[in-house]
């Protein structure tokens, strides 16, 4: 471990290595990049809402893997800082609200373990759990594959698996709470009953936390050892709240010993720039150097969701991972050894693609009502109001940024809007009034236009402080007089309610700091 003398020192050269950089191939939309181009890096990797990260080293090659509405995008770097998207999978109708997942590669597949929260047959269980499997990272990817695990009691049990496998191949999966159980040998099936085997750290009685949470089991073998990466603390709460625990045990099933060290990662104050770090996976980089891979959340700006975040990590002389506590996790870090695949996925559509582009989502049971291509996403309308209509949705990258959008065809029997959460602005063809809350109502700003040619929408997002505006031209723009501050979600969209098709044109997407 370093000295402090050291710690002060790095801390004392942050200010002239410089504070923040932004995404080269999309400089225009403003985005962050962790890389700060001078051999250093600083978190988080990735920026927004990408929690509950998932990683796997194969040779040289990384492979991160997050779950979101209903399904999971998989990114790729060998450099662990620089990543760019290689799929976004969908699954089959019928499947939705993909939870906390698992990414590994054994017997020459990639498998990914999900709960699913909605699936066929579901029945009164509150979480099925699922498999899917490739041979390449890039698909064709199976349809899910039923585990068959009873789940244990309680609304949020069987969530988060995590998988391990022993070097003659036997295979165990875990789940929150504690709860194991062992697979056949293809890892499709489980073979035994969940038993709980591990039942977490007992940390300090005077931390300030949401709950104890045993969960995200994440699990290595280094030498002797296997290891047992858990969180706990809960997820959100107070700014304290969630921590990164090891325990490790001679088999996969334990006993298992908690380390004097704990915990991996936790935030001990609110003046500190991340708060909410845990939920971690620790692993060995491709020049030795071990890493822990977690999430967090941006200090005062929890909105934006559960950024992921990026530690080097050391081993203690009788084999606990800690970690190197040299470097902040807000302060600058060396870059890991690799090559630069390039990094960041654009925001902004002209929706040339036949195919949705990767950053929207939108459920499974819409995906009838949208048409992409031609330079327009073509969204037919559903819905009494936005909160049951159809929409395409994503998560601002930056703490401030805008959006706009051109929307034509609005008209009497429909009304479509761009928004942030439930706030937003939104026009039926003769006005474009200010809309706000989970029912759209409209305010003091309501202004009459005439529509025949399509009408910009535009909202500013200035540190909470959400300012709205319209445009005839996409160039003169009259701001609404009726503005908000946020506390709702980071979550922006393209919504639509009513009867008949919209469309949507010119989507732009712009970091402002």
């Amino acid at each position: 471990m370093k000295s402090p003398i050291i710690i002060l020192a790095f801390l004392a050269s942050l200010p002239l290595l410089g504070q923040s950089h932004r995404v080269k191939q999309f400089s225009g939309e403003g985005q962050y990049s962790a890389d700060q181009g001078h051999g250093y890096y600083k978190n988080p990797i990735f920026p927004g809402n990408y929690g509950d990260p998932s990683i796997v080293r194969i040779e040289a090659d990384y492979y991160m893997a997050f779950s979101r509405a209903n399904g999971v995008m998989i990114w790729h770097s060998q450099d662990l800082v620089n990543w760019r998207p290689v799929i976004r999978h969908r699954l089959p109708e019928g499947y939705n609200t993909v939870w906390a997942i698992d990414l590994q590669y054994f017997d020459g597949k990639f498998h990914i373990y999900m709960p699913i929260r909605e699936y066929p047959n579901k029945g009164n269980k509150p979480f099925g759990n699922f498999v899917i499997r490739s041979s390449s990272v890039t698909g064709p990817w199976s349809d899910p594959i039923d585990l068959e695990i009873p789940i244990p009691e309680g609304d949020y049990s069987g969530i988060d698996p995590g998988f391990i496998r022993t070097p003659s191949g036997d295979k165990y999966l875990y789940v929150n709470h504690g709860f194991a159980m062992k697979l056949d040998a293809t890892g499709t099936k489980a073979v035994s009953v969940p038993e709980i085997v591990y039942n977490g750290w007992e940390f300090p009685h005077d931390w300030v936390v949401e709950c104890k949470c045993l969960e995200s089991p994440k699990l290595f073998r280094r030498g002797d050892y296997y290891y047992l990466i858990s969180a706990q603390g809960g997820t959100s709460g107070p700014s304290t709240a969630h921590m990164s625990v090891v325990a490790r045990a001679r088999h996969p099933l334990g006993p298992w010993e908690n380390s004097p060290y704990n915990p991996l990662t936790h935030t001990y104050s609110q003046d500190e720039a991340f708060w909410h770090q845990g939920h971690g996976t620790v692993f060995e980089g491709v020049d030795g150097q071990w890493w822990t891979v977690y999430h967090g959340r941006l200090r005062n700006y929890t909105e934006m969701g559960r950024p992921t975040l990026l530690m080097p990590v050391e081993w203690t002389a009788d084999d606990w991972p800690v970690v190197n506590n040299t470097y902040p996790s807000w302060g600058l870090i060396p870059k890991p050894a690799g090559k630069d695949v390039g990094h960041g996925m654009p925001l902004s559509d002209n929706f040339e693609g036949q195919e949705p582009a990767w950053q929207w989502y939108f459920a499974n049971e819409k995906a009838n009502l949208l048409d992409f291509g031609k330079g327009r996403l073509q969204m037919t309308a559903s819905g009494d109001d936005h909160r049951e209509g159809t929409e395409v949705y994503n998560y601002a990258a930056n703490k401030s940024y805008e959006i706009q959008v051109k929307v034509e065809q609005a008209g009497q029997d429909r009304v479509a809007g761009l928004r942030m959460g439930y706030d937003g602005i939104a026009t039926d063809g003769r006005s474009v009034f200010f809309t706000e809350g989970p029912a759209w109502r409209t305010r003091r700003s309501i202004y009459p236009v005439d529509n025949t040619d399509g009408l910009w929408l535009k909202i500013k997002n200035y540190r909470k402080d959400l300012s709205f505006y319209y445009s005839i031209d996409g160039e003169n723009w009259t701001k609404f007089s009726h503005s908000l501050r946020s506390h709702r979600s980071y979550r922006y969209s393209l919504v639509s309610a009513g009867s008949g098709a919209v469309d949507f044109k010119h989507f732009t997407y712009k970091g402002l700091e």
